[in-house]
């Protein structure tokens, strides 16, 4: 059978028939039909017979059938100026033979660059069933990913233009394993790393293997979680696409958690929900936590509109009375306001409080679109909006990106300007030197007592942060989930005694619980912010307080930039991402490295304060919300109709859900977790404080007792060189477009 056959298509095209139909009519079952489905190239020549007769079309029309397939989907490349700048960059870096005792600086600088300097990323979200890998497709212009009516994808799925293709992959595609934190995309260039993580590789078909479910026992590495395929296609040059793993099924037990988590390095989320299903009590809650921690990167500054890297989307238009404009827009219509019905009012806030916008119905009916792959007018609209975007994006990036490099390397720039200072004052004062290094180890002792207090403060102050979190948490959880506030609700939102407003009501609970959570941690992560700051103040004074002849002494150690570069390394970030967002451009850098999106955490960055503490914790309890809210609809499933007080009966078993599973509890585990992270963040980048400074003692003694001036003047010289290196790049706004 030709490989290119869509039996998919040729059913739900040509025939019209359901798959149970037509496995009926071959005398197969539905598992059999399925793997004709998702391989075709594997169908007999005895089936292919039976089907051209129960379809009634000649067998020479059926061999040749074709799957219809749009022209890829065009956008402007306004991505290759950051590119050229990027490539000439590293061209540039490593043109030069450096010595080994700088090449750090360096490497320093290509990791900004590569970690900063990226393309948005698009996250292509959805039910199973939605249709997502057939609208990545039809973006492409090409069938490369596996489509089909039944749930497939199980990986995450990641999509890169061709051309950038690390040289050491030669393959088109590259499945990864994970460790705890999952794979990190953003390290894939890394040949190392790439190659420890990497599972198999070859071309598309292999995902078939790695990314379908399938019945059979080897057909799924269960190690497998993350894929990059490379692909030349236009919308590729501006983007990365991200085909995120279908929830909801229950065939792999990760794959919801896989599919929130993956959401949150997205610049832009693309949500699919089937038309002739659209939004669901499912669809509804992961919208809700998909917008809640949807990077925020709107703002009167830059231009871009309420909400405009989110799109939510009736996917297979065609099957509204085939794509009838009218009626799909009544259904977005409906959908878009029970959304904004359904949402906690505080995710609203959180976002005004990051924008500046205000967030109205409209706003959120704006972001409804249609779409189907045959039916080029229900696509017109949701193709026009994301061209805008995409082609919008990356000259933010490029004018906000290279501004956050730019201080970075300047940050280094002076770094090196000043150990060249001392070193020259060395060999012109070395006496001054010797007293200096005395003095310094003279107070060395009290020094290490006092920091090892200061730190003990602020580990202590986690802990009652801590206690407290969960303390305030079950004092709001209480005064929310009761059967009285409930019943009020009910009867502020005007819900009837219908099953789907009783869903409605235990998903609206669910996410005012989550925002009970992040309400609680913001507000104890802008303390701590407060606590980091006076903590390096005192780590700053103490290190640099020397007997008043030497005042004059500038040792060249940066506090700030230090325990940022080692929060930068840390696992994770926990209440330290708040802080993060107070240090502008240099807190950018910690926030990419991380993992946040590069849009998300410029803007971030940009905010601050009261807006940065509230992304830092807007992802918090995403998938352990997602799994409290269905197993509470499902519980309440069979409250469709009461008769009397059905409102205290329907209260009081949402109340019994909550207690079922525990979700206190749950919350509480989410809490412990956020400060156990908090404290690891803390101790990595105060651990790499403490030793820097040793260095820096210890590097200046080395300097001063085993003075040899040539050595001297050979360090100034290879630090002069990575000076002129970084001189040379060229990161100023005249070189980017607008």
């Amino acid at each position: 059978m030709n490989e290119h056959f869509n039996l998919t298509h040729f059913r739900e095209k040509l025939l019209k028939v359901t798959r149970e139909d037509l496995a009926n009519r071959l005398d197969i079952s539905l598992e059999q039909l399925d793997e004709m489905e998702r391989h075709p190239e594997d169908i007999t020549f005895s089936t292919l017979r039976k089907l051209s007769n129960v379809a009634g079309i000649p067998f020479d029309k059926i061999s040749s059938y074709h799957d219809y397939m749009p022209q890829p989907f065009e956008v402007e490349d306004t991505w290759s100026q950051a590119n050229f700048i990027k490539t000439e960059s590293f061209q540039q870096i490593e043109k030069h033979s450096v010595d080994d005792s700088v090449k750090s600086y360096l490497e320093e600088v290509k990791n900004i660059i590569h970690q900063t300097i990226v393309k948005p990323s698009v996250a292509i979200v959805g039910m199973s069933d939605a249709g997502k890998s057939t609208l990545i497709n039809t973006l492409l212009g090409e069938d490369k990913l596996p489509a089909a009516w039944t749930p497939t994808t199980s990986i995450s799925v990641h999509i890169k233009h061709l051309d950038d293709r690390p040289s050491f992959i030669k393959d088109e595609v590259w499945v990864f394993k994970g460790n705890k934190t999952g794979f990190n995309m953003k390290k894939v260039h890394e040949e190392s790393y790439s190659k420890k993580m990497k599972i198999a590789g070859g071309d598309a078909s292999i995902l078939s293997k790695f990314g379908v479910r399938q019945n059979s026992a080897d057909s799924l590495d269960e190690e497998a979680i993350a894929a990059v395929i490379y692909v030349e296609s236009p919308i590729l040059k501006v983007c990365d696409i991200v085909d995120l793993p279908g929830f909801g099924t229950g065939d792999r037990k990760n794959d919801d958690v896989l599919a929130q988590k993956s959401k949150e390095f997205a610049d832009i989320v693309i949500y699919l929900s089937i038309a002739n299903g659209f939004l669901r009590g499912t669809d509804i809650e992961f919208i809700k936590s998909a917008l809640n921690g949807l990077p925020t990167i709107e703002s009167e500054n830059n231009g871009l509109k309420p909400l405009n890297n989110f799109f939510i989307v009736a996917s297979q238009a065609h099957t509204i009375n085939d794509g009838n404009l009218t009626e799909l827009h009544r259904i977005l219509e409906k959908g878009a306001d029970r959304l904004y019905e359904l949402t906690p009012e505080e995710i609203w806030k959180n976002k005004r409080e990051q924008s500046g916008y205000l967030y109205t119905r409209q706003d959120i009916r704006n972001r409804f679109f249609t779409f189907s792959k045959d039916k080029l007018k229900t696509r017109e609209k949701f193709e026009q909006e994301l061209r805008t975007l995409l082609e919008r994006l990356p000259q933010i990036i490029q004018q906000q990106g290279f501004d956050t490099v730019r201080e970075n390397v300047n940050r280094l720039k002076v770094d090196i300007e000043n150990k060249v200072a001392v070193q020259k004052d060395i060999i012109l004062e070395k006496n001054k030197y010797v007293a200096l290094l005395n003095d310094i180890k003279g107070n060395e002792k009290t020094r290490q007592e006092h920091n090892a207090k200061s730190r003990e403060t602020i580990l202590k102050l986690i802990s009652t942060l801590e206690v407290q979190s969960i303390k305030e948490f079950k004092n709001e959880y209480d005064r929310l989930i009761n059967v009285e506030n409930i019943v009020r609700i009910m009867e502020e939102k005007k819900y009837k005694k219908k099953k789907e407003d009783i869903e409605f009501l235990a998903g609206y609970l669910t996410s005012k619980v989550q925002m009970i959570l992040q309400e609680t941690l913001k507000n104890k992560s802008e303390k701590l912010t407060r606590e980091i700051e006076h903590y390096l103040n005192e780590f700053e004074i103490r290190v640099k307080k020397f007997d008043k002849g030497l005042s004059t002494i500038q040792i060249p150690f940066d506090t700030l930039k230090i325990f940022a570069s080692g929060l930068a390394g840390a696992a994770t970030l926990g209440g330290l991402a708040a802080w993060a967002s107070t240090l502008g451009n240099l807190g950018a850098y910690i926030l990419v490295a991380k993992g946040v999106s590069v849009l998300s955490a410029i803007g971030i960055s940009i905010g601050g304060g009261v807006a940065g503490a509230v992304a830092g914790v807007a992802a918090l309890g995403g998938p352990i919300v997602l799994g409290i809210a269905l197993a509470a609809i499902v519980s309440m499933s069979v409250f469709a109709i009461f008769s009397g007080g059905w409102r205290k009966k329907v209260a009081k078993k949402l109340v019994e859900s909550y207690s079922v599973q525990n979700v206190v509890n749950q919350f509480n585990e989410e809490i412990n977790k956020f400060w156990d992270e908090t404290r690891e963040a803390f101790n990595t980048s105060a651990d790499h404080l403490e030793n820097e400074w040793k260095n820096s003692i210890d590097n200046l003694t080395a300097l001063v007792h085993s003075y040899d001036e040539k050595d001297i003047e050979f360090a100034i010289e290879s630090l002069n060189q990575i000076k002129q290196i970084l001189d040379t790049l060229n990161f100023s706004p005249d070189t980017i477009l607008t």
